[in-house]
Formats: C-alpha cells, sequence, structure tokens
C-alpha cells in the first residue's frame, strides 16, 4: 500500500507517475469511475504482455478483447468506485488465454486529482503466481511427508507389536521361572517402544507425544503383563499433558518401563497387591519426574539378577542428561528424575 499513498498524495499527470511508479513492483493501472483506463504502467504491459495503445483509452472489461472481463476482479473494484471504500491485498486467481494463470494481489483506492477535482481509481496488481505456485508444492511436500511418517509409524507399530507376540508365546513355553520372567522383561521393553509409535499413530503426530498420554500406557501396559492378578496394582498417575520430542519420549519411556518392572518384581515380596505412582512436572529449569512404589524398600543384601535393568536405566539418564535420585525405605522407593531445558532442546 505504501506505492497507493505516495501516488494519492501527489498530482496525477502522467510525467508525474512514470517517474513514480518506474520502481514499484505492482503493475499500475489509473481508471475513470467507468473503469476506463487512464494509465498504464510499463511494469502492467510487461507484466501481461499487453501494448499501451490496445489498453489506454479501453474500459478494464474490454481490455484483450474482453479477456479482462473478469467479474472477481470487476466488482470488487467497482465497489470502490460506489462505496468509496478501499480494498488491501485481494487475490485473484485467473486462467489468461495467452499467457496462462496468474494469481494477482490488488490493492484497489479512488483519490482526487489537484488542479481539476477529477476522480479516478488507482489499481496496483502485484504478480504473485510464482510465490503461490512454490506454496502450494511445499505444501503438498510436506502432505506428503507426513503421510510417509504416519505410515512409518504405524508399520513399525505393528512391527513392535509382532515381536512382542513372539517373545510373549516363547516365554510362555519355558519351563524356568527365571527364564520366563526374562522373556517377560523384553517384551515389556519392546512394548514400551511399541507405545511410542501406538500414541503417535493414534494422535496423528510424527514428531512430539503427549506425555501423559505415552507415559501413562507404558505403566498400565507394565503393570497388566506382570502383576499377579488383575487389579492387583493400584496406579497413582499424575503426568502434567506436555509434549515430549520423540527422541526424549523413547528413553525416558524405557526409563519408566524398566523402573515399573523392577517395583513389580522386588517391592512386594509377601504380598500381591500394591500401589505404583508416577508423576511429571514442569519446572523452571526443566521437567521432573517421580517414580514411586509403596513396597518394603530396597533390600541391599538382595540378588538383583544380571542388574542389566540398572544399567540399562544409568545409560537412558545420561542419554538424556538427567540426574537421577532414590531414596528407600520400609515405606517404598522413590526415584526422582531432572531432565534440564538445555538437555530437552537438545535432544
Amino acid at each position: 500500500m505504501k506505492a497507493m499513498d505516495d501516488i494519492s498524495s501527489v498530482a496525477l499527470t502522467a510525467m508525474d507517475l512514470s517517474d513514480i511508479v518506474a520502481t514499484f513492483r505492482e503493475g499500475l493501472l489509473v481508471l475513470t469511475e467507468d473503469l476506463t483506463i487512464a494509465y498504464a504502467s510499463d511494469k502492467f504491459l510487461t507484466m501481461f504482455q499487453v501494448d499501451r495503445m490496445g489498453t489506454v483509452g479501453r474500459s478494464l472489461a474490454d481490455m484483450g478483447d474482453g479477456r479482462w472481463n473478469i467479474p472477481a476482479l470487476l466488482e470488487p473494484i467497482r465497489a470502490v468506485v460506489t462505496q468509496d471504500v478501499t480494498l488491501e491485498n485481494l487475490e485473484v486467481d485467473h486462467h489468461f488465454e495467452l499467457i496462462g494463470r496468474k494469481v494477482m494481489r490488488l490493492n484497489v483506492r479512488k483519490t482526487v486529482r489537484a488542479g481539476d477535482n477529477a476522480r479516478r481509481i488507482l489499481l496496483a496488481i502485484e504478480d504473485v503466481t510464482a510465490r503461490r505456485l512454490l506454496e502450494t508444492e511445499r505444501d503438498k511436500a510436506l502432505a506428503q511427508s507426513t503421510r510417509l511418517l504416519e505410515e512409518l509409524n504405524h508399520r513399525v507399530m505393528n512391527s513392535m507389536s509382532m515381536i512382542g507376540s513372539v517373545i510373549s508365546m516363547e516365554g510362555r513355553a519355558q519351563t524356568d521361572v527365571a527364564c520366563r520372567a526374562a522373556f517377560t522383561r523384553l517384551r515389556t521393553r519392546i512394548e514400551a517402544i511399541g507405545t511410542l509409535y501406538r500414541v503417535l499413530s493414534r494422535t496423528g503426530a510424527v514428531d512430539c507425544v503427549e506425555a501423559d498420554d505415552y507415559l501413562n500406557a507404558i505403566m498400565r501396559d507394565a503393570v497388566a503383563a506382570m502383576e499377579a492378578s488383575p487389579g492387583a496394582i493400584s496406579l497413582d498417575l499424575s503426568v502434567s499433558d506436555i509434549q515430549l520430542s520423540t527422541r526424549t519420549a523413547v528413553p525416558l519411556g524405557l526409563i519408566t518401563n524398566e523402573l515399573v518392572t523392577n517395583s513389580l518384581k522386588y517391592a512386594y515380596n509377601g504380598r500381591d497387591t500394591g500401589k505404583l505412582g508416577l508423576g511429571l512436572a514442569k519446572t523452571p529449569d526443566g521437567i521432573e519426574i517421580t517414580f514411586w512404589d509403596d513396597g518394603s524398600g530396597i533390600d541391599k543384601t538382595a540378588r538383583v539378577d544380571s542388574g542389566l535393568g540398572q544399567k540399562l536405566v544409568e545409560a537412558f539418564v545420561q542419554q538424556l542428561g538427567g540426574v537421577l535420585t532414590q531414596t528407600s525405605d520400609q515405606h517404598g522407593t522413590r526415584h526422582s528424575l531432572a531432565i534440564p531445558n538445555g538437555e530437552l532442546s537438545r535432544i
């Protein structure tokens, strides 16, 4: 609209216009109130491949043997004439017989010429065809990429589910109790990753996941896989609905799975029932995740299989750049994991 302001503030002589509009990126037409073309800039003539003799003095609708009789163009301009309003950034998409498609951005206003008070309509037309084509191609490419990622998520989810089922079948075929338990823990690790892709597939996201949907699902799945009887373990879940990038979600989900399954295996010796809790909250420095159980506490003299779970937790905490602290007594065990903002943005 700067070009329109420049013109409307000066006398509209042919010499003035030639000097002023030479630097405009828009093509400019000056119209009388009956939409007869009084002036056409060189930019306009070049943009639409028309000559001055066949343009100036003609009605806008008759220009180019009637090719400019475009209702979407003419009606808004007539509204400027009759209603004394201005028109800004109106886009008209039209296919011209000789030059093809043009997407035109219009700015229109009425002005009064100094000296004789003649009313004129200033019409500035910017050709944004190339820009719109690029935007359309970009949107198509983005949509295609999104569809491919969604399909990939779906395929990975199905693959994880299939692998988990095979491991479950293999585990049930084992007669050794420790071996069966190992297969169960392996299955829960795979399903923890599969849960991420299941949530992504359900929500239509590709690069981030809601923490509450994702971590709560891991908790429920792990308990369902390992509790002695349905409903024996109750859950206390308090996870904020913040978004996690998939790079953060994978190690955090595996940490959650390891700590939950560890509690289910060791916290409730001598009883089948208990309570597990998970909390996640945003802090000024990042996020803090808390895992707890109401078991009998950690027996430091007890033998803990291979210790693989603890090693995995330590590795994933290091990957997240976090700090994990643990407290335990006869009332239960609590783990707190703090992940700073800097690490969340990096991963």
